[in-house]
């Protein structure tokens, strides 16, 4: 890892930690299975297990990581494995995590945290009680463009943080190897429990608890496609927050300083456009190591968002090896999945433009 502003520390790996695989849906394919075999190749860590009740799916990535196919949990957790990855649905996580802690494994949770906030406090009380270490999935935490937003609204390197607007989302496109995104009795949220807890993670992780906040969504009878969340915080006077599954939207975070404007795109890890106030022009700029006082070679680009995601497991495997927390932890994840059922808890009709005359649609064009 680098050394960017509050950077992870870089991962040490006194010994390859065993890990299980639990779930292998497109989350496991698409991103746990490049991660887990580069960072086997760097002997940071051993795929042990992969574990799903469909044959097919365990045994093509089992292949795929040279590991045992495991149809349950239970059969994994005696093959002497440390960390347990929690790639299922949520609606799994608690009982799975709870199985883990008591087998004496630590682990790593993919996001949302839980499917509930009982059931994500539930799994922070247990593995605090078992002595056992508990991250989660928030690897946008890792990317450079949100650790150096992060420090420029603390620093207040621009002046103060006037306001943040946030639209990103799109058509759904995501494999998905089952209808569960869409059913109420399979998952409890829409896109914001979906999309949004990375957004209202990386919001907690910049700003603290929101002062007030107003949410309105269009789920009607189902999950909601589309929602609008407006807060306060103590560091940002007006954050405005607009999801979407089923519309194109901007996929841009723009921060609005005293003295300058920052626009981060979506998943561009390692890349922000500046503007600062009376200069007719914007800086669009790689993220890459500080250079030196004295005149020297361009330093290396930072991470890319594929790289952010392997850093997250490193990170987890160091923290298992070395016995310190992780980067991301498990109760820090859990104040976003609260919020999340806040905001269900007190949601109201989003305006629709087919439904409701003289609204806007949503989302905006721009924010």
């Amino acid at each position: 890892m680098s050394a960017s502003p509050a950077s992870p520390a870089a991962p040490v790996a006194p010994h390859p930690v065993g890990v299980v695989l639990v779930g292998c849906g497109a989350v496991a394919r698409l991103f746990y299975q490049p991660a887990l075999r580069e960072l086997a190749r760097h002997g940071v860590l051993r795929p042990l297990a992969v574990v799903d009740p469909v044959p097919a799916a365990r045994e093509r990535l089992a292949r795929a990581l040279g590991a045992a196919p495991c149809a349950d949990l239970a059969a994994a957790l005696g093959l002497g494995a440390e960390l347990a990855i929690l790639a299922s649905p949520p609606r799994f996580h608690r009982e799975q995590a709870e199985a883990a802690f008591a087998a004496g494994l630590d682990v790593l949770c993919e996001k949302p945290l839980a499917a509930t906030g009982a059931d994500a406090e539930a799994m922070v009380v247990a593995a605090r009680s078992s002595g056992r270490l508990l991250g989660a999935g928030h690897y946008k935490r890792f990317m450079p463009t949100h650790r150096a937003l992060r420090h420029l609204i603390a620093h207040e390197t621009f002046g103060p943080l006037h306001s943040l607007e946030i639209a990103e989302g799109g058509k759904f496109a995501w494999p998905a190897a089952t209808d569960s995104f869409f059913r109420r009795e399979q998952t409890p949220g829409g896109v914001l429990l979906d999309i949004g807890v990375h957004v209202l993670d990386l919001l907690l992780w910049w700003l603290g608890e929101p002062l007030e906040y107003t949410y309105a969504d269009d789920a009607r009878d189902g999950l909601e496609a589309n929602c609008r969340l407006d807060a306060v915080f103590p560091r940002c006077p007006r954050v405005s927050v607009r999801l979407s599954r089923d519309g194109a939207t901007p996929d841009v975070h723009v921060f609005r300083f005293a003295h300058a404007t920052i626009h981060s795109r979506v998943n561009a890890s390692n890349r922000l456009e500046l503007t600062l106030d009376g200069l007719p022009m914007t800086f669009a700029s790689e993220l890459r190591e500080p250079l030196p006082d004295r005149a020297a070679p361009p330093t290396a680009a930072l991470e890319t968002n594929p790289q952010a995601f392997l850093a997250q497991v490193a990170d987890v495997c160091t923290a298992v090896a070395t016995r310190r927390e992780p980067f991301v932890t498990g109760a820090s994840a859990a104040r976003a999945v609260r919020w999340i059922e806040a905001c269900y808890a007190r949601r109201s009709v989003l305006p629709e433009p087919w439904q409701t005359a003289g609204s806007d649609p949503l989302p905006p064009s721009a924010p």
